[in-house]
C-alpha cells in the first residue's frame, strides 16, 4: 500500500511541534539560571539604603573655667549682678557648653590673698585673672607683685596645664606709673605663661564707665571708682573678643 503523503507530512509537524515545544520548555525553565549567571552581585553598600553623613560632635572648649578676682569680679556696682562682667561672659560660656564655673574674688583682695585663699579647681579649660588693684591701694611692691603673679599663674598651670589663661590689667587710671607698672608685669608675666593680656585700665579713662557716686545696687552704695553697667559691659566686651579671636 503506498504512502500517504498528507500522513506523512502531518507525522511529521506533530514531532516538529512535540520538538518545539520541548525547547521552549527547557528554554523557561533555563532562565532563572542564565538570570542567576548574569546578575551582577550587589554590594553592601547597595544593598541597604544609604544612611546620611553625620559629622561628630565638636568638643566644647571652656568646659571648666575659673574666675579669679576682686570686687570687679565679684560684680561690685552693677545695678544688678547679671550685669557684671563676670556674669555676663559666663552667660555666653554656660550657652557654649561650660558645665563648671567657680568664681574666687573677694571684694578689697590683693593678688596674694585670693592666691592663698582657696583651693584651685583642677582640669580648667579657662582661667581669668583679674588681680592687681587693690595691690595699688596697699601698695604692694611691684616687684613683689611679680613674684607673687609667676607664683599664682604656675599654681594655675600646675593643676590645669591645657589651661587658657587670660589676664586682666588693673582697673586704674592709665596715666599713672604704677598703673603702667603693674600693667607691664601682669601683661609679661601672662605671655610668660601662655597666656593672654587684656588692658582695661582704657576702660577706667572714660568717665561714663564709672559712677556716679551713690547709686543703689545689688549689694552696695556705688562709687566713682568702680564699673557702673556700662563699665563691666565694656570690659566683658573685651574679654568675649579675646576669647572668640582664640577660639578661631
Amino acid at each position: 500500500m503506498p504512502n500517504n503523503p498528507i500522513a506523512t507530512k502531518n507525522s511529521v509537524g506533530r514531532k516538529l511541534a512535540i520538538v518545539l515545544i520541548v525547547v521552549i520548555v527547557v528554554a523557561i525553565g533555563a532562565i532563572p539560571m542564565v538570570l542567576s549567571l548574569l546578575k551582577v552581585p550587589s554590594s553592601p553598600e547597595s544593598a541597604a539604603p544609604e544612611k546620611p553623613f553625620q559629622s561628630p560632635e565638636l568638643s566644647l572648649e571652656y568646659q571648666r573655667v575659673l574666675f579669679a578676682g576682686d570686687s570687679l569680679t565679684v560684680g561690685r556696682d552693677a545695678d544688678k549682678l547679671p550685669q557684671s562682667f563676670r556674669e555676663l561672659v559666663a552667660g555666653e560660656l554656660r550657652a557654649e557648653g561650660a558645665s563648671s564655673i567657680t568664681t574666687i574674688a573677694k571684694s578689697g583682695a590683693r593678688l596674694n590673698y585670693i592666691a592663698q585663699s582657696k583651693k584651685l579647681p583642677s582640669d580648667l579649660n579657662l582661667a581669668v585673672v583679674e588681680l592687681g588693684t587693690n595691690d595699688i591701694r596697699w601698695q604692694t611692691p611691684v616687684k613683689d607683685f611679680k613674684i607673687q603673679y609667676q607664683k599664682y599663674l604656675t599654681k594655675i598651670r600646675a593643676g590645669s596645664p591645657e589651661v587658657k589663661l587670660i589676664c586682666l590689667g588693673v582697673w586704674h587710671d592709665p596715666k599713672a606709673k604704677i598703673t603702667q607698672s603693674l600693667d607691664l608685669v601682669i601683661k609679661s608675666v601672662c605671655l610668660e605663661h601662655g597666656g593672654s593680656y587684656v588692658q582695661i585700665s582704657d576702660l577706667f579713662a572714660r568717665a561714663s564707665n564709672r559712677g556716679p557716686a551713690g547709686r543703689a545696687t545689688w549689694n552696695v552704695k556705688s562709687d566713682a571708682f568702680h564699673p557702673n553697667n556700662a563699665g563691666h559691659r565694656a570690659i566683658a566686651a573685651k574679654l568675649l573678643h579675646e576669647l572668640h579671636n582664640e577660639s578661631k
